[in-house]
């Protein structure tokens, strides 16, 4: 039941937030009363920690093995991770980060921050801090990272749309305007 639990929370914190999902639609999704829920979690946040930390796990794994493939260019890397982003999270990035930050309780965020920082973003960072991958002087791995998640968060609604995520990437890495031969 545990992990009938989970599922069923993930598919409804992922699809509604946080906040507009309730612990009764949980037990009416199951099909089982609030003290079964209860017997395995003492509160809702209790649950959507567990979901964000099965969940990160997932994530972790498959974005490290991604960015340790020796077969990928740093751009194939980088897709692949955005790609595997958009297939395992069809919500909204910003979304979860704004239940994280306003409505669940200051501790359980702290929580939830750093599973992010460990499962999200540092594979990210640990990509661009190789010494294959150079930045420009001015930008640090950590800048990188977040206005990259910002592009790729505008993809994670629309799974369909592997072309033009393909593009923006390319378009963050390189820029858009060529260089002038004169």
């Amino acid at each position: 039941m545990y992990e009938e639990i989970l599922d069923v929370a993930e598919q409804l914190f992922m699809t509604q937030g946080y906040r507009a999902t309730s612990t009764r639609q949980i037990t009416e999704k199951l099909g089982v009363t609030q003290p079964t829920l209860y017997y395995h979690f003492k509160k809702k946040e209790d649950i959507y920690y567990h979901v964000m930390l099965r969940l990160s796990e997932t994530v972790e794994t498959e974005l490290r093995k991604i960015a340790t493939n020796p077969n990928y260019t740093v751009e194939e890397k980088i897709l692949h991770m955005a790609l595997f982003l958009q297939q395992k999270h069809p919500f909204n990035l910003f979304v979860m980060m704004h239940d994280i930050q306003h409505t669940l309780s200051k501790e359980m965020s702290q929580k939830l921050y750093q599973l992010w920082i460990k499962s999200y973003r540092a594979p990210f960072i640990e990509l661009f801090e190789q010494n294959q991958f150079h930045l420009k002087n001015e930008i640090d791995p950590s800048f990188a990272v977040s206005q990259l998640f910002i592009l790729i968060a505008s993809y994670l609604e629309t799974p369909n749309r592997q072309v033009d995520l393909s593009k923006s990437v390319h378009v963050f890495l390189y820029g858009v305007i060529e260089e002038k031969v004169e």
